[in-house]
């Protein structure tokens, strides 16, 4: 026994000798597990005494591993002193960092068949961080979504899609209920894995059938740095990781990932509270790690860049070509010169093409876009319009928001502070963001007010909303998407007698359109209320939202009429209009107007309101 001890007790302080270099008598175990390299390899936050982001136990060799850095490198060269190169097969970039550091000799890896060969189709020579814009229309998407782009070396490198993508994400049941995936999402109610797929199959999935933008930023990593990224997904594979809607999602373990590669890089620790895509790419650009972005357009954009130049006769017959068999051989058509003919046909098939992308493509469909192609291919070669880039989303205003705002309504002043954990609202600057989105999440108004008399000031919770979310896609006659908004949370109706505090849901559905260069809007839906002060508590209200919205880089100004019926407690009108001055990213001016007709009476209120972006 005693003996043992002694081998335990040398073996903390000093590897067995077949594990030290030739140059070294001992390892100094407590300063390798507080270097920056071990605290990436084990996901551990910035700062003394934390513990793992990891919560999957196979990826740990010590009992208290996730919390204790200094027990898991002790186990971890236990391993390696026990069975070498099994271990060094199972953690590569543990291998590789404790054999840069002189402990362990360098051929072990030489002797991991499977690994050797996943790492030789996985030849990589380049990686690429992409952001696809948000996606409304997908819980999981709102706020956009990041991958790692891995461009293989050689001659494969010369086309994108024959790159792999890098993924993380939450391991999400077939099926899943989208409210119910916002609700465990938020809790921490899934897995997250890593996991890597053809790059192509990302671009079907985002530019072809959600029609996002993509934004693709190429990282300065040198061969050594994308080899320990690489070295270290291999150690990921089916590790399991709490997934967290706000914080813990696939753009803060991207982050993750690449502090492994980067050790004394911080691109982790300002995220405490929430990790918008967007602003996680920001946190890699303001690191120096990336090169200028590609932009790669949705279709939809590159589609109606296409039938941009036809008049209103010449987009009827582009609509009638890609419906109708008949269509190619009609006088309307056949009048127009050869080049004409070229250009509708093929916007015709690209049309065609697009709406078939969800639908499974049927026979006729399949014969008239080939009668449509071999009409573009009969008249010689075009020169199509290529998409411009946009600006860059990372250009765009950061996405958290504290606000002051001071106010008068029928002749009683108040002031209000906001603060918004996330993301945009429509009057926002709209410089990098989608138009006619607006999602605010975790939106806090707390109001001071002057009462009747001196005594009555107050201050009171002035509105709660955990989420608010809007999208107005314009229809025209190619496209048809339909526009609705949700919202929930806690409102005060403070120009009432009670000044109650009300919990509501609403949400509606309805079209917009491009109209006066902006977006007109109808959308009719319903308003659930809950209101203790009232007679009958609980209420549920026809609601309708009109409006015309401009949106633009500096000056964004919205028109709105909203009313609701609740029948026997009356009906509630307000019409009010709105600007925001964005003098900065960082930095806008808004001011508002309102008059609302109510039960209880009429009120006009106006605000100035003070913002704030970071």
């Amino acid at each position: 026994m005693t003996r043992l001890l002694a081998a335990m007790m040398g073996f903390v302080f000093c590897v067995p000798a077949f594990a030290l270099d030739a140059n070294r008598q001992g390892v100094d175990v407590s300063a390798l597990a507080q270097s920056n390299s071990w605290r990436a390899l084990l996901h551990i936050p910035w700062g003394e005494n934390k513990h793992s982001y990891i919560d999957d136990p196979r990826y740990f060799l010590a009992k208290d591993g996730p919390s204790n850095r200094t027990a898991e490198l002790v186990a971890t060269l236990a391993a390696f002193a026990q069975d070498p190169e099994s271990t060094a097969c199972r953690f590569p970039a543990r291998y590789q960092w404790l054999q840069q550091e002189g402990v362990l000799p360098p051929t072990l890896l030489a002797h991991c068949d499977e690994y050797q060969q996943w790492r030789t189709q996985t030849d990589i020579n380049r990686v690429v961080l992409v952001l696809a814009a948000s996606y409304l229309n997908s819980p999981s998407s709102m706020y956009g979504h990041t991958f790692l782009r891995l461009d293989p070396a050689g001659e494969r490198s010369e086309s994108a899609f024959l790159s792999y993508a890098l993924n993380f994400a939450a391991n999400i049941p077939a099926g899943e209920n989208g409210l119910l995936y916002a609700y465990r999402g938020i809790l921490g109610g899934y897995p997250g894995l890593f996991s890597m797929q053809p790059y192509y199959e990302k671009i079907q999935e985002y530019s072809r059938l959600e029609n996002r933008d993509m934004w693709a930023y190429p990282l300065r990593l040198s061969a050594e740095q994308i080899d320990t990224l690489l070295a270290h997904t291999w150690e990921l594979r089916e590790i399991n990781f709490d997934y967290y809607y706000f914080d813990e999602n696939c753009s803060f373990r991207l982050l993750e990932l690449l502090e492994v590669a980067l050790p004394d890089v911080d691109l982790t620790s300002r995220f405490t509270r929430a990790a918008m895509p967007v602003d996680t790419v920001r946190a890699v650009i303001d690191a120096g790690l990336t090169e200028e972005p590609e932009y790669r357009a949705s279709k939809r954009v590159e589609l109606e860049l296409l039938l941009a130049d036809f008049n209103g006769e010449q987009r009827r017959l582009i609509n009638a070509l890609a419906t109708r068999d008949d269509a190619l051989a009609s006088a309307d058509f056949v009048r127009y010169v050869d080049l004409e003919r070229q250009a509708m046909a093929m916007a015709a098939y690209r049309y065609l093409r697009y709406s078939d992308n969800r639908a499974q493509r049927s026979s006729a469909g399949a014969a008239r876009s080939l009668a449509l192609l071999r009409e573009v291919q009969g008249h010689g070669r075009i020169e199509w319009p290529q998409a411009l880039s946009p600006a860059q989303p990372d250009q765009g205003h950061p996405t958290s928001l504290f606000a002051l705002n001071v106010g008068s309504r029928d002749d009683r002043q108040y002031s209000t502070a906001e603060w918004r954990i996330s993301y945009h609202d429509a009057l926002d600057s709209a410089v990098g963001y989608p138009a006619g989105a607006s999602l605010s999440m975790g939106r806090l108004e707390v109001r001071w007010q002057e009462g009747r008399n001196a005594d009555d000031d107050n201050i009171q919770l002035q509105r709660f909303d955990p989420v608010a979310i809007r999208s107005l896609a314009p229809r025209n006659g190619f496209f048809s998407p339909l526009s609705w908004q949700v919202d929930a949370g806690l409102e005060r109706l403070d120009d009432a007698p009670e000044q109650s505090l009300v919990s509501r849901v609403s949400g509606g559905a309805g079209f917009s359109a491009g109209v006066l260069g902006g977006v007109a809007y109808a959308l009719p839906g319903l308003r659930l209320e809950y209101n203790g002060d009232a007679k009958q508590h609980l209420r549920l209200a026809p609601h309708v939202a009109l409006g015309q919205l401009w949106q633009g880089a500096v000056l964004a100004t919205e028109l709105s009429f909203s009313y609701s019926d609740f029948g026997g407690d009356g009906e509630r009108r307000s019409v009010s209009v709105s600007s925001n001055w964005a003098f900065s990213s960082a930095y806008a001016l808004r001011g508002s107007v309102v008059y609302r007709h109510q039960p209880w009476g009429e009120s006009t209120g106006i605000e100035l309101q003070w913002r704030y972006y970071f």
